[in-house]
């Protein structure tokens, strides 16, 4: 038996030498693919640490942009309300005229937009003043409303068919509509709001 033995052993050291050589080609193998996946993942691994990186630059971006907008907003604001400020101080003013001034307002709004034949409406604080004898002075056949207006001063001037609110609040409105970008111009001196 001592030749069968023999070959059983040979072919046992054979299968074991075999196994030895497949199990170190797998080894090898598996570390060869374990080294790929590391370059694999130190790859993308870069690559995600780049977006990431451009993500936050766009995120840094996107928030200076958005407070840049928001200090924009808020200096436009600002302006508004400094030139609201003054057509409010202006109107303030212009209700605290002293009667003379207030009928040479009153003469001046007459004068510039009174057409011939129109009846003149006058606040009751005014109605003192602005007389029939007052308005004859201005030769344009315009006669004195028998009513009141509610204003804290101007006039209403009524014609067949229409009528022109010339009471503060309608001018000084209207003086802001033509003269709001010059005004923010002078005040802020750099013209941003024309």
């Amino acid at each position: 038996m001592n030749g069968k033995e023999n070959i059983i052993n040979k072919i046992l050291s054979d299968a074991d030498d075999k196994c030895a050589q497949i199990a170190a080609a797998a080894a090898e193998t598996a570390r060869n693919i374990a080294a790929e996946a590391d370059k694999q993942i130190a790859l993308e691994e870069d690559k995600l640490q780049q977006k990431l990186a451009a993500l936050a630059d766009e995120r840094k971006r996107n928030a200076v942009a958005v407070a840049q907008l928001d200090a924009r907003k808020y200096r436009l604001n600002a302006r508004r309300q400094l030139v609201s400020r003054c057509y409010d101080i202006a109107r303030q003013r212009l209700a605290a005229m002293s009667p003379t001034e207030r009928l040479q307002f009153v003469g001046t709004l007459l004068e510039q937009y009174a057409e011939q034949g129109e009846t003149v409406y006058v606040t009751q604080a005014d109605s003192a003043s602005v007389t029939q004898k007052y308005l004859d002075g201005f030769d344009k056949g315009l006669v004195l409303g028998k009513r009141h207006i509610v204003a804290d001063g101007g006039v209403v001037l009524e014609g067949v068919g229409y009528d022109k609110n010339l009471t503060l609040d309608n001018v000084v409105r209207y003086s802001r509509d033509k003269s709001e970008a010059r005004v923010a111009a002078y005040l802020l001196g750099d013209g941003d709001e024309q």
